[in-house]
């Protein structure tokens, strides 16, 4: 190949929404998930943020919040909003009135709580507050009281006291609670603030951690930002993880870190950069082979696991070579390292002249041929017979190809018409992914009755009893996870349905009636459809407005079902794919508009 290298196209960087775009965002629901996210910056005195944020929900929610608390911590930030001309008039009302509130009471108060055990829940919070206001160094014993208190608050304090006060000696509680509910984030907001003191801590949480992938990758997120000058070889040792996603967030941390590989390493990667070759060439044949059989859903979804796949080789490649790969047969005498030799073609096939649009190098057929006639020259990979494709998508690793597509592959199918399709499906019934279950007893429902009697005794009773109303005909179409995730897809427009899985799953339908809509918690978003539209619209009830009733007797009376999502579930959701935040700000910032 010589020694002159291909170059690699630009890496494509996931985009994190940073402070001034979320600032000048104008919804509700974006002003109050912001002004949570920064509760900890503006507890222990980080005020200048406040200068970037245009949101007014976010200052409604700041004094609200300092209104029900009473924190004397909130006092600076609300002396800022009532001292600044850039506020309306009722707002800094509304700042003095609260300032006000909070230092009569503390003028009012003969004792403050002067420690924290054997005290009810508002002596404990009150005596956390001044410990944060104050200087005085607390006492672990102090802290550990207040974080096994079952109430989030003070979890939430004390947390916020590790903060303020840096005890490194803490740091492995803290991390403790990225995987705790309500209280993750801010873990993850004092983690943050600890930066480069904090990988070593960070590193045994990954370990303690393995299998949980939200927490994993608030960890990699963290390691990122913390910029970690030490030796980063536990970090590249990630990159061989079971998870496709841990993969994926390890290799851009990497990148991000500007980390600088060995030679044992880049030799490592290499084997790892052709085995990736090699999944893009089982692909391209699948690819073929659904083009041949008319299968344009299926073929969708197949190249957007090519093109995942290809993101993920390019960053692969980005860190083992740079921008550009050659072959240099002074580094690799007498030609024994074959893959070294291999990967410039194989580059050129792919990231080549001619296919740097993604959108048009799989588009027609004989593209599509060439590029697999290509590849067969480093691998075996010959175009498979439709059925047997079929099978082998719905058999294959989750972490090859994503669970929705595994689910369209079932939807492909037309009827099981031999043993080993039969026990793929039938396996597919007990699967812990109810999109999968769904699929499977769908197509069991169209074909396969006497297969689901024989296995059905054995399912657990939860999924049996959904099974049992696909089986009858009793599940209406709405009510299946598919139809949730491609209707927040038309929603949140760009947010993989891989992703959406989490959400669809936590989304309720109910019916317009009492025991249905009027049942439902405040704080929740929900879409109410009628039978002749099928445009939904959109109302989104706060936990300020108790009162649901109010809400709900403004949607048309023609509503057939609601779709109801609790917000909770969205900020989570927000947290753990903040590169998909804006999707969903703004979607909301255009209904609410």
């Amino acid at each position: 190949m010589g020694k002159k290298p291909v170059l690699l196209p630009a890496r494509k960087v996931n985009e994190f929404p940073d402070i001034i775009e979320l600032g000048n965002l104008r919804n509700k629901f974006s002003g109050k998930t912001l002004f949570r996210s920064k509760l900890y910056e503006l507890t222990t005195g980080n005020l200048g943020l406040l200068d970037d944020i245009r949101n007014e929900w976010f200052f409604h929610e700041l004094i609200a919040y300092a209104r029900a608390s009473l924190d004397v911590n909130m006092v600076p930030a609300l002396k800022k909003i009532s001292g600044s001309a850039s506020f309306s008039e009722s707002t800094r009302q509304y700042a003095i009135e609260i300032e006000e509130i909070i230092e009569e009471k503390l003028n009012g108060m003969k004792n403050i709580p002067g420690r924290i055990a054997a005290r009810d829940e508002t002596d404990k919070t009150q005596y956390a507050q001044f410990l944060l206001a104050g200087t005085r160094f607390p006492q672990t014993t102090e802290i550990l009281r207040l974080l096994r208190d079952k109430s989030p608050g003070l979890k939430r304090l004390a947390l916020f006291l590790i903060g303020k006060f840096k005890m490194t000696d803490m740091l492995q509680e803290v991390c403790n609670c990225l995987s705790i509910k309500d209280i993750g984030e801010d873990a993850f907001s004092v983690l943050r603030d600890f930066g480069n003191m904090a990988p070593k801590e960070l590193d045994k949480c990954y370990l303690a951690t393995a299998g949980n992938i939200g927490t994993n990758k608030a960890v990699l997120r963290l390691l990122s930002l913390s910029k970690p000058s030490r030796d980063m070889s536990f970090l590249f040792e990630r990159l061989w993880s079971s998870s496709r996603q841990i993969r994926e967030t390890v290799l851009a941390t990497l990148l991000d870190l500007d980390y600088k590989v060995g030679e044992r390493e880049r030799t490592r990667l290499k084997k790892g950069i052709f085995e990736t070759y090699g999944t893009l060439a089982w692909i391209v044949t699948g690819l073929v082979s659904l083009q041949d059989n008319g299968n344009s859903l299926l073929e969708d979804e197949l190249k957007k696991e090519y093109s995942r796949w290809k993101n993920f080789l390019l960053d692969l490649q980005i860190l083992t070579y740079g921008t550009g790969v050659t072959y240099n047969p002074k580094t690799d005498p007498e030609g024994k390292d074959e893959i070294s030799k291999a990967i410039p073609e194989l580059a050129e096939i792919v990231f080549g002249v001619g296919s740097r649009n993604p959108d048009d190098e799989l588009s027609e057929r004989k593209t599509v041929e060439k590029k697999l006639k290509k590849l067969q020259r480093h691998f075996h990979c010959d175009v498979p017979e439709y059925g047997k494709l079929l099978e082998d998508i719905i058999n294959c690793d989750y972490n090859l190809l994503g669970i929705w597509t595994k689910a369209c592959a079932i939807r492909s199918i037309q009827t099981i018409n031999n043993d080993e399709t039969a026990e793929s499906i039938a396996a597919l019934l007990f699967s812990p992914e109810e999109l999968l279950r769904e699929e499977a007893t769908k197509l069991l429902a169209r074909t396969g009755r006497d297969l689901y009697k024989s296995v059905s005794a054995r399912l657990p009773f939860g999924s049996r009893k959904s099974t049992d109303r696909i089986i009858s005909g009793e599940f209406d179409e709405h009510e299946l996870v598919s139809e949730k995730v491609k209707f927040l897809s038309d929603c949140f427009q760009g947010v993989d349905n891989d992703s959406l899985l989490t959400l669809a799953e936590k989304t309720e339908v109910v019916r317009n009636d009492q025991s249905g809509i009027y049942s439902q918690p405040y704080d929740s978003i929900l879409w109410s459809f009628s039978k002749n539209n099928p445009d939904p619209e959109l109302y989104i009830t706060y936990d300020e407005e108790r009162d649901l009733s109010r809400v709900i007797k403004d949607i048309r009376t023609s509503c057939f079902f609601c779709y109801v999502l609790p917000l909770r579930f969205l900020r989570e959701f927000i947290f753990q794919y903040p590169e998909n935040a804006f999707a969903i700000y703004r979607y909301i910032e255009s209904k609410e508009a």
